[in-house]
């Protein structure tokens, strides 16, 4: 785990350039999630009210990848997530600058009225057509070394996939008396199929506390998943049981994906 840093740690020259664009920092709040590995993340407090801002250094370049990602998609998702404020670089640190989503994370246990509201969003994204040529990385890319050709070849696509569909990933915003599930972090977009989003996201229902019958039949109300092919999901599986490996309870959730 890379070091945290608050904001007074942070290079002067990042934090001097960053107030250009917000005005004079009065206050910052870290926040920090077992999912969140950049060094620094929080909500700054402003004359104008709160924006949300992570930054790495430079060196970091797993994180300046994500950072790279998210600045990409912000005009694509810009509906659909944090609108994005501006990015700055000073003093060997990259810092992205998001707007304050302040509804808090959705509760995705089974039943719950916000899993509505992340089915709506998620069949939105879907219909996002990406320009050709967009420089983001496939689903195939993410685990080259652990599938085969022929693996790889199921979990092509063209859509945008978030990807990282972790609870905390999933906020609420609220307008007027809607409400909308957003999706924040980006930073691990892919390109492939529309149905592996689905994929993705039965993990974080079981630890939601769906079982995985229930988790699964959630799933089928979408129709790119009731379109995805056997061999699609057994590959998506081999992909996902072998970044995991060294957890057996991980692998045993995933492969109870397959009993369908």
């Amino acid at each position: 785990m890379s070091k945290r840093y608050t904001w007074s740690e942070l290079p002067k020259g990042l934090r001097s350039s960053v107030e250009s664009v917000t005005g004079p920092v009065l206050e910052s709040e870290r926040i920090t999630t077992w999912h969140s590995d950049a060094p620094f993340t929080g909500a700054l407090i402003t004359d104008t009210g709160r924006v949300f801002a992570k930054a790495a250094p430079d060196h970091d370049t797993a994180t300046i990848e994500q950072y790279r990602r998210e600045t990409l998609l912000a005009p694509l998702v810009t509906r659909y997530a944090a609108p994005l404020l501006g990015r700055v670089s000073e003093d060997g640190w990259t810092l992205l600058l998001f707007g304050y989503v302040a509804g808090g994370n959705a509760d995705l246990s089974p039943g719950h009225k916000d899993l509505g509201y992340l089915s709506a969003t998620l069949r939105a994204v879907q219909r996002i057509r990406p320009p050709h040529g967009l420089a983001l990385p496939t689903l195939a890319d993410q685990w080259a070394e652990h599938l085969n050709r022929d693996e790889r070849s199921l979990l092509s696509g063209t859509h945008l996939l978030h990807n990282d569909l972790v609870p905390s990933n999933v906020m609420l915003r609220y307008a007027g008396y809607d409400t909308q599930a957003v999706l924040v972090d980006w930073g691990r977009a892919v390109l492939g199929p529309a149905w592996a989003e689905y994929a993705g996201l039965y993990m974080w229902l079981l630890f939601s506390g769906h079982d995985p019958a229930q988790a699964r039949a959630w799933l089928t109300r979408f129709p790119a998943w009731r379109m995805a092919s056997r061999a699609g999901i057994r590959a998506y599986v081999a992909g996902a049981t072998a970044e995991c490996a060294d957890s057996p309870e991980h692998v045993a959730r995933w492969m109870s994906l397959l009993d369908r």
